[in-house]
């Protein structure tokens, strides 16, 4: 499987994904800018506003029954960041033509739909409907405020916010509870009539109708944009080492468990051609249900709830996130970086490396299964200038990666940051809830 790439327009591409292992197509538009804290929420926000309705179709209701009557084609928005570039736009879910009972072009009537949300969405007195903007600014305050319930979650953006204060990558994709009040109809409506143009432009398609059909449909939809656009630089702000010595941070919040995140400078991004061999060592330590952190942090020593690893592959970044007793803080800071220094020195068996290769490995081979998966995929390696690099490539390069070399990666891994939310004992039942849910 190779990915396709054709030119619409200046600053606007198609990519193909081809496949013929799904009964429905997949067509998303992605719009690509530099994260700043002065349009984060404008972004968050336009999508969500953009989905209410259409001139055609002017409310939730009728566009809803529109594409239920094109077998039930789902469209979708999205907002998230990749690195320091924010990402947001819609995508299609739509059954195959050929499976119709009649002759309906699903496609071709489903991107009809999209055009209108993308060029002509519902308006008032030229501007962007008030009651829209309004009911979709509380949805993404409620969202916001969600997110700092979830303390699992919240722990890892606060650490975030505190390791890259001062770097663009700090900045929340959905930006704050502040910005999000601030915004008037008048201020999206101006910015809508800017962004597009200002965005680099991804349009992916996954499936196996005809290339040169779908080139066309494409083209008409971004008829608006023929002229192209002036697509932004997108690169990220990478450290490779913690310049300093470690942050640390506490802070109060009300639950039964302590949040204890450690921020770590990996000195790998997706764009070195071994970063391979840095997701598996982070695999080893602390991304499969065998890692390093889950067999000895969690189970040998119980000194956390839940114990792993993840990775920002664009920044450069690796966070350790655990549930912890308070007072256990300090013993389990010690153990995962006892457990990194262990990975370091090559203190690991042949079977956990093997296990880790598997478990990787059966991560990418899973991608083929999902059209999303697929997309994701290609996207960020579109990011990292390594769009030839398909997940089965990467099964090959991780099957031949040597345990000298995950130990290279594993002492290329430098602390930046310990964030830890030291928790009361005042938890209501919602935050029992959520704790419990995750321990198990």
């Amino acid at each position: 499987m190779q990915l396709i790439k054709k030119t619409i327009a200046e600053g606007i591409t198609l990519n193909v994904i081809p496949t013929d292992k799904f009964k429905t197509d997949r067509i998303s538009v992605n719009f690509l800018t530099p994260l700043d804290p002065e349009k984060a929420a404008l972004n968050a926000l336009l999508v969500k506003v953009l989905s209410r309705g259409t001139k055609s179709w002017p409310d939730l209701k009728s566009l809803s029954r529109a594409l239920d009557d094109i077998y039930s084609t789902n469209l979708s928005d999205y907002n998230y960041k990749r690195g320091e570039t924010q990402i947001f736009g819609f995508s299609l879910d739509m059954l195959k033509s050929e499976y119709a009972v009649d002759e309906t072009d699903i496609m071709s009537e489903a991107l009809k739909i999209l055009s209108e949300v993308l060029f002509s969405p519902a308006l008032e007195n030229g501007g962007l409907r008030t009651d829209y903007v309004e009911a979709e600014k509380k949805n993404l305050i409620d969202d916001i405020k969600a997110k700092i319930n979830n303390k699992s979650g919240w722990a890892l953006e606060r650490c975030v916010e505190e390791m890259c204060a001062g770097e663009r990558y700090s900045v929340s994709v959905t930006g704050t509870i502040e910005q999000v009040e601030k915004i008037k109809p008048e201020d999206l409506t101006k910015h809508y009539k800017n962004i597009f143009r200002n965005c680099r432009i991804e349009i992916f398609y996954v499936g196996d109708a005809d290339i040169d059909r779908i080139y066309g449909l494409v083209k008409n939809l971004m008829a608006p944009l023929s002229d192209g656009v002036k697509a932004p630089a997108l690169s990220a702000d990478v450290k490779r080492k913690a310049e300093n010595e470690p942050k640390e941070i506490t802070e109060n919040i009300l639950a039964k468990q302590g949040k204890l995140v450690l921020g770590f400078r990996s000195g790998s991004v997706l764009e070195d051609p071994d970063y391979h061999m840095f997701s598996l060592f982070c695999e080893l330590y602390g991304g499969s249900p065998t890692c390093k952190l889950f067999e000895n942090v969690r189970e040998r020593l119980s000194l956390c709830y839940y114990c792993w690893a993840s990775k920002e592959a664009f920044k450069g970044i690796m966070l350790v996130s655990s549930g912890i007793e308070n007072t256990d803080k300090d013993k389990a800071q010690d153990e995962i970086l006892r457990q990194l220094r262990l990975v370091a020195e090559g203190d690991f068996t042949d079977e956990e490396l093997e296990n880790a290769k598997r478990s990787l490995c059966n991560g990418y081979k899973g991608i083929y299964d999902r059209r999303g998966s697929l997309e994701a995929w290609y996207l960020g390696r579109l990011l990292a200038g390594r769009d030839e690099d398909s997940p089965l490539k990467n099964v090959d390069k991780i099957m031949k990666v040597t345990r000298e070399e995950v130990m290279q990666k594993a002492a290329g891994v430098s602390l930046d940051t310990v964030y830890f939310m030291y928790g009361t004992e005042e938890a209501d039942a919602a935050e029992e809830g959520e704790e419990e849910d995750v321990s198990d």
